[in-house]
C-alpha cells in the first residue's frame, strides 16, 4: 500500500477534529488513551469535512502515530536541561554543545534542530499530560 501524503488542509482539519475530541471528553485521561471508537469518529467527521480525500481510519492512525512520535521526542527534550522552545518559531532552542551531546545519544533527533513545529502546542494539548 502506497504511502498517504496529506495535505496542510487536511492535517488542520485532522488537528480540530481531534482538539475537539479531546475537549469533548472523548479522551479517557487516565492512562488507556483514546475511546476505541476514535478512528471511526475520525474518519466519518474528515469524510464530512473533504468528502474526495478518501482519508480512512489506517491514514489516520498512521497520521496520528508520527505526530505523537514527533510530539513526544520533542517533549522529552524540553524536559531536558538546556532545552527551550521559541513560541514566535516554533521551534526548539538549544546550544550547539547540549544539542551535540545530546543528539549523540539520540541520532533520531537531528532533523529536528532547525525544524519548526507549528502544530506542537496543539499537540501537547492533545498528548500531553493530563491531571486527573
Amino acid at each position: 500500500m502506497a504511502r498517504r501524503v496529506w495535505t496542510e488542509g487536511e492535517e488542520q482539519m485532522l488537528l480540530t477534529n481531534l482538539t475537539n475530541l479531546v475537549d469533548e471528553g472523548v479522551w479517557e485521561g487516565n492512562g488507556n488513551g483514546w475511546h476505541p471508537s476514535y478512528l471511526a469518529v475520525l474518519q466519518n467527521q474528515m469524510q464530512a469535512s473533504l468528502p474526495q480525500a478518501g482519508i480512512e481510519q489506517n491514514h489516520i492512525a498512521t497520521k496520528i502515530k508520527a505526530w505523537k512520535r514527533e510530539y513526544s521526542s520533542l517533549a522529552y527534550m524540553l524536559h531536558c536541561s538546556g532545552f527551550g522552545w521559541n513560541a514566535n518559531e516554533n521551534r526548539l532552542v538549544v546550544e550547539d554543545e547540549v544539542w551535540n551531546d545530546y543528539v549523540r545519544d539520540h541520532p533520531s533527533v537531528t532533523r529536528y534542530r532547525d525544524k519548526q513545529f507549528p502544530n506542537f502546542i496543539q499537540w501537547d494539548h492533545i498528548f500531553g499530560r493530563r491531571e486527573n
